[in-house]
């Protein structure tokens, strides 16, 4: 079951994304409809019994920065760096100092979509994040200078609608989104003539995917739709990045459109964020036989915000631990604790 570590009414108005510092480096951002960006710091999460607030609010990005709703954060591989994505068409790079771990300065403004962006990501090497936007471009920057130049490496127009989410390969610079279009679609650089191509299109949602996200191996892939189904995407052949196909539909358990999922890449686990207010907690169930596929059961129910869940994320070495944010305003943490 999904118990309540603590809860922060951490923004004025919707509380549209969470991201956890990458290697476990005790922080976690959210971002906001007031147009700010919370850094918490966790390390307090570490210990075996927890203090009554074990996550502390140690900054505010973003404020006189954007003029409108930051719609998405995102940690840098290192742990150094952090993306804000806003509706006001521009995405801010931000560097924590060297004197002060609770300090950060805005070392780059990004500019390139037409309207608003929906999402950053990084890539794991670091040398690359890709951003998104209303305007269905998919665009990948590349980072120079220890990241204060970024140029843009290339843009994608393959997507008819909204752009909704990028998400990128947890070994590899290989990339997806997915879209208001009902589609998902993948991308690679093309190490001969630098290019980014588009290597594969996922049809299978019947309305918008809003979020996506891959397990562990990077070979699967989930992905959450206003059709209020899940589906689990199989990379089909391991040398070919362009076949992949669905081996799971998760459906009969939403009431309203799912906004995000996460998947645990420790222990398996699948959260889901609803506009029912509700997340829930999935796991995978292996086949009796070969001749069957591996299913997927819902664990766990909870209303967890007063109105629509907008955002999760698993922490990144705590494996049982879950961050959620939704349109009340409210930062969350969560501890997973199996039922017996």
């Amino acid at each position: 079951m999904l118990k309540l570590v603590q809860s922060v009414n951490a923004h004025r108005g919707k509380g549209w994304s969470v991201d956890w510092c990458p290697h476990g480096d005790d922080k976690l951002a959210s971002s906001g409809e007031d147009k700010t960006a919370c850094i918490f710091l966790t390390e307090e999460l570490k210990k075996t019994k927890l203090p009554s607030e074990p996550i502390t609010l140690i900054t505010k990005l973003g404020e006189g920065s954007h003029t409108r709703s930051i719609r998405d954060v995102a940690w840098s591989p290192c742990g150094k760096y952090i993306l804000l994505a806003s509706f006001d068409g521009q995405v801010t790079l931000w560097e924590q100092t060297k004197s002060k771990k609770s300090a950060y300065n805005c070392v780059s403004v990004v500019e390139g979509h037409e309207s608003e962006v929906k999402a950053v990501s990084w890539a794991p090497s670091g040398r690359y994040f890709a951003s998104c936007g209303r305007d269905k471009n998919v665009m990948i920057w590349s980072l120079l200078d220890d990241c204060e130049d970024v140029e843009c490496s290339g843009v994608m127009t393959v997507h008819s609608q909204d752009v909704k989410r990028v998400v990128w390969h947890p070994h590899t610079d290989m990339l997806a989104s997915c879209s208001y279009d009902d589609t998902i679609k993948m991308y690679i650089n093309d190490l001969d003539d630098g290019d980014w191509t588009m290597t594969t299109s996922l049809s299978g949602h019947d309305s918008t995917v809003w979020g996506i996200d891959f397990d562990s191996s990077g070979e699967r892939l989930v992905s959450c739709s206003d059709d209020l189904t899940l589906k689990i995407w199989k990379k089909t052949d391991v040398v070919n990045d362009k076949s992949w196909s669905c081996v799971a539909t998760i459906a009969g358990h939403h009431t309203r459109a799912i906004y995000d999922v996460a998947w645990n890449k420790k222990n398996g686990l699948i959260a889901t964020a609803c506009g029912d207010d509700q997340i829930r907690i999935f796991r995978e169930v292996p086949a009796a036989n070969e001749l069957e596929k591996n299913n997927f059961e819902l664990l766990f129910t909870l209303k967890a915000h007063s109105s629509d869940v907008n955002s999760v994320k698993w922490h990144p070495k705590l494996e049982n631990v879950l961050a959620s944010t939704g349109d009340d305003g409210c930062v969350k943490v969560w501890k997973w604790e199996d039922i017996i």
